[in-house]
Order: structure tokens, then C-alpha cells, then sequence
């Protein structure tokens, strides 16, 4: 399991892989890099080729030039030269928050290499509003149509993206860190995060700027969504913020025969909080293709952790 560097389109990314079988690749959110699935990774290597990589400037790699922007449309031909580079073929693609908007992208563009999506949480804001801050227009379809869901956002939108955007325009990345990821996984879940995540979160931090202050998130309709066959696993974390509980549930209902599970005693960052748990939801997604025994299966399992 040494690290290993690959040049891709003009960048050096570094990648590390680990056990036999079906190629599955692990995408990490902003604010980490592939030392997010250090715990999960054996649990998967039993029954997977597993490849963990760390995104454009994510840690070891360069961080971006003061100024620059980071855009995930940019991480999804990335993600796509990866799986050519090494000669995948076919892979399970796994991503967590923006690595799973990441998948959902690269799946959309090049469904040929995609044998399965696992998104934790992807950050699909745009299932209900197109950007945050969102348009008076937009806030009102959303009241008629969902109120509880545009109150969610709302909250959101004012009380974490506007005072982090506002932070990082002043360049205090330590409060805009801090806010950001209080806001995304709760403040529960926040005060639980080990001084070695904080590290890495900090380490991560100038690529999170450039996202934030640059192209921010892509648009994703619920048309593109309708479209994706790939077949397709939604998880959460039981203790997430409701927002993106909605984001998954809207997801879930969109993208064809999708499955959606929640996971307990987990937040955002749901493999690391229960890398048990999520292993074994997708170790069983990735080799069932019954979907009446998935479905039974993730109903008992969400059960059983929620009693």
C-alpha cells in the first residue's frame, strides 16, 4: 500500500491502492484528501481493488495558486483520466459531499467507465435552489413546494456559506474553516473531530478558498439526474444537518431505481464516523444486483441502527 504519483493533465496526484477484484476508486470531499478513508479502505481491500487518491490540490499535492479556482467539473475529467491512466476499466466509484458530486458528474459524462455509484451526500444544492445565496424567485417556488426544505436552506445559506464566503474574502481561513465545518456537520458532530481531521481539514484549506471564491458548485437538474442509469446507492449520516438529508431523499426519488440508506451514529463525513457500517452497505450494494434482497436488507439494517 505505498503512495504512488500520476500526472494528469498536467498535474501530479497522489494515489495509493490496496487489495483484489472489481475496481472500486474512493473520492474525498473538500476540506480532506485520501487520509479521509484510511479507516474504511481495509474493510473494502477484502473484497475490492481499492484506489484512493487525493484530487487536485488536495494534500500532498500542490495546493492552488493564490487567486485560482477550483472547479468540480474540472475534478471530474480528472477523476475520468485516473481510471483511463491506470486502466481500470470498469469501477465502483465512491465519493463523499463534493467527491460525490464529483462521481454523479463523472458517471454523467462517461457512463462507460462507471459500474456503480456509492454518493455519500453529494452536494446537489441545485434539486431545489440554483445557487446559495438563492434568488427571491427560486425561494418562493420553494415555499409553495417544500417550506420546511426552503427554511433548511435558508439557514444554511445565511448562517454558514455567506459568513465562510465572507471570512475567506478576508482571508481569515481559520474562522471560515471552522464555520464551514461546524455548519456541514453539525455542531455535535464538529466537537467530536479529532486535532488529526482538524489537520487535515487545515491542510486542505486553500483548495476549499478557490472552490468558494471561484466556480463554487455546478448546476445538476433533475433532468441530468433522470438520466443517470448507472445503478446508484445514496447514503447519510443519521446525525447530518436535515438540508442535505433533503438533497439525498430528492436524489433518491430522481435518478432511476436509486437506493438510499442511513447510516447511524454517523454525520457528513459518514465513512469515517461509521466505516463499519458503510462498508458493509457497500460491499452488499456492489455485489447484489437482487435488487428486492438489497432492498429488504437496507430497510432491516436502517432499522436496526436507528433502534
Amino acid at each position: 500500500m505505498n503512495k504512488q504519483e500520476i500526472d494528469i493533465h498536467g498535474a501530479s496526484f497522489a494515489y495509493r491502492e490496496r487489495g483484489h477484484g472489481e475496481p472500486m476508486v474512493l473520492v474525498h470531499a473538500n476540506l480532506s484528501d485520501m487520509r479521509s478513508w484510511e479507516a474504511i479502505e481495509p474493510l473494502l481491500a477484502d473484497h475490492f481493488r481499492v484506489i484512493a487518491y487525493s484530487r487536485r490540490f488536495a494534500y500532498p499535492n500542490p495546493p492552488p495558486d493564490d487567486g485560482a479556482h477550483d472547479a468540480l467539473t474540472q475534478h471530474a475529467e480528472d477523476l475520468i483520466a485516473l481510471v483511463e491512466r491506470l486502466h481500470l476499466g470498469k469501477v465502483h466509484l465512491v465519493g463523499n459531499s463534493s467527491g460525490a458530486f464529483i462521481c454523479l458528474l463523472a458517471a454523467q459524462l462517461r457512463p462507460d467507465l462507471v459500474r456503480s455509484l456509492t454518493l455519500e451526500e453529494p452536494p446537489v444544492v441545485s434539486m431545489f435552489l440554483q445557487a446559495l445565496p438563492p434568488k427571491p424567485g427560486e425561494l418562493l417556488k420553494l415555499l409553495f413546494t417544500s417550506p420546511g426544505t426552503m427554511l433548511e436552506f435558508i439557514k444554511f445559506g445565511a448562517g454558514v456559506i455567506g459568513p465562510a464566503t465572507k471570512a475567506f474574502q478576508q482571508r481569515n481561513d481559520g474562522a471560515a474553516l471552522d464555520i464551514f465545518a461546524r455548519g456541514v456537520l453539525g455542531a455535535a458532530a464538529f466537537a467530536k473531530v479529532t486535532p488529526a481531521r482538524k489537520q487535515q481539514m487545515s491542510d486542505n484549506v486553500a483548495a476549499h478558498r478557490a472552490t468558494m471564491l471561484g466556480a463554487g458548485l455546478p448546476v445538476f437538474t433533475a433532468a441530468q439526474a433522470a438520466a443517470i442509469e448507472t445503478p446508484t446507492l445514496l447514503i447519510c449520516g443519521a446525525e447530518t444537518p436535515i438540508f442535505q438529508r433533503r438533497i439525498n431523499e430528492r436524489l433518491a426519488e430522481v435518478i432511476p431505481e436509486a437506493k438510499e440508506i442511513c447510516i447511524p451514529n454517523a454525520s457528513h463525513l459518514v465513512h469515517e464516523d461509521n466505516p463499519q457500517a458503510v462498508a458493509e452497505v457497500i460491499r452488499t450494494f456492489c455485489k447484489s444486483r437482487d435488487e428486492v434482497a438489497f432492498g429488504a436488507w437496507s430497510h432491516a439494517s436502517a432499522g436496526a441502527g436507528s433502534a
